[in-house]
């Protein structure tokens, strides 16, 4: 999987899933893609060899609320 279809999974799959998993009002949806294309999941999520962006979009979501309220980045796959 190169860049472009790594990119295009995200934007057409896996993020509008995350989006609904965390139940982000419409209103709230730039202010969240704001945060979240700063965490350091993103930063994974973008990485092939990290295969990151093989989960769901409910664990990517549950992974991504740690993150938020501990700062942590916990994915059991990447350890």
């Amino acid at each position: 999987m190169n860049n472009s279809d790594i990119s295009l999974l995200l934007g057409i799959g896996l993020i509008p899933g995350i989006l609904e998993e965390l139940n982000i009002p419409n209103d709230r949806v730039v202010e969240f893609l704001d945060k979240f294309y700063r965490s350091r999941l993103f930063d994974l999520l973008k990485e092939e060899n990290t295969a990151v962006w093989h989960l769901s979009a409910r664990a990517l979501a549950d992974i991504y609320q740690e993150e938020l309220e501990t700062g942590k980045l916990n994915i059991p796959e990447y350890q």
